[in-house]
C-alpha cells in the first residue's frame, strides 16, 4: 500500500558506550519516517446522544486532520454490526482535513447502546483510530421524522427534492433544534445557482429553520446541490444538506 523509504546515516563517535550505536540508528530511523510521515489528528472520536427513541437515526460527523507530511490514506475503514460508515475520504493531503460520518439506526435496538467503527491509516503513529456513537434507546415511536446530526436534530431528513415547472420557482423547508447544549447556526452556503437557500432564527441557539428556493430555470432537467451548514459547535462545525430540483419542461 503505502510505504515511505528509510534512509539512515549513523555516526559512530570514538568511546561511545557499548549499544549507543543501535540506539541511534533506532532514533534516525524515527525522525526518518516521522519527516516524511502523515499524522492524524481527530479531535473528537466520540459522541453521545443520550436518550433517543426507537426508530430514530443519530449520526455524527468526525473532522480528520492531517498534520503531518505524507499524504494520510485511509487503507480500510469498517463499522461493526449496527454501524454504517455513509461518508469518508480516502486520501488526506498534508496540511488538509476532511470527514467521516458514521449512522446508527435504532429500530431493532433497546437500552444502552455503544456503535463503534474502526479506520486504518498509514500514520505510523496511529495506524487505527476508533470512533464511537453512544445512546440510550427508549421504547416507543420517534417523536419527529428525520435524524441526529450530533448534537443537533434536522427534519425531515439531510436530503431534499423540489419540483418545478420551467420559468416556476419552489420551495422547500428543514428545521434545526438544538435539545441540549446551544448551537447556533452562523450559515448556509451552496454550490450551485440554482438554489437560494438562507437560515431563519425561532430560538437562539435552539430552533433554526432552513429556507431552500429553487431559482427560477427555464431549462428541464434534474439539477443538484449540497448546502454546507456552519455552527459554532465544537463537536459538529458543519453539515451538509444533498438537494435535488426537477424541472418539467413547458408542455
Amino acid at each position: 500500500m503505502f510505504e515511505i523509504p528509510v534512509r539512515c546515516l549513523v555516526i559512530l563517535l570514538a568511546g561511545a558506550a557499548p549499544g549507543s550505536s543501535s540506539v541511534a540508528l533506532h532514533k534516525s530511523r524515527a525522525a526518518t519516517v516521522e519527516s516524511g510521515a502523515p499524522r492524524a489528528v481527530v479531535p473528537y472520536t466520540t459522541f453521545d446522544f443520550g436518550d433517543v427513541y426507537t426508530g430514530e437515526v443519530i449520526s455524527q460527523i468526525f473532522v480528520i486532520k492531517n498534520e503531518g507530511d505524507g499524504e494520510l490514506q485511509i487503507k480500510n475503514f469498517k463499522g461493526d454490526c449496527g454501524c454504517t460508515i455513509t461518508r469518508s475520504a480516502s486520501v488526506i493531503p498534508s496540511g488538509q482535513e476532511a470527514t467521516a460520518e458514521l449512522e446508527v439506526r435504532t429500530v431493532s435496538l433497546f437500552g444502552p447502546i455503544t456503535k463503534s467503527a474502526t479506520m486504518h491509516t498509514n500514520d505510523p503513529n496511529q495506524p487505527t483510530i476508533a470512533f464511537t456513537l453512544v445512546a440510550n434507546v427508549l421504547r416507543g415511536a420517534p417523536l419527529r421524522q428525520g435524524r441526529y446530526i450530533g448534537p443537533v436534530f434536522l427534519s425531515p431528513d439531510s436530503r431534499g427534492a423540489l419540483y418545478a415547472s420551467a420559468g416556476k420557482k419552489s420551495q422547500i423547508e428543514f428545521l434545526v433544534t438544538a435539545d441540549g447544549t446551544p448551537v447556533k447556526l452562523l450559515s448556509v452556503t451552496g454550490g450551485t445557482k440554482y438554489f437560494a437557500p438562507r437560515v431563519e432564527e425561532v430560538e437562539p441557539g435552539r430552533s433554526y429553520k432552513i429556507l431552500v428556493e429553487s431559482l427560477q430555470n427555464d431549462a428541464g432537467g434534474l439539477y443538484t446541490d449540497r448546502l454546507r451548514i456552519v455552527t459554532d459547535s465544537p463537536t459538529l462545525r458543519a453539515f451538509t444538506i444533498d438537494l435535488t430540483l426537477q424541472v418539467y419542461n413547458r408542455q
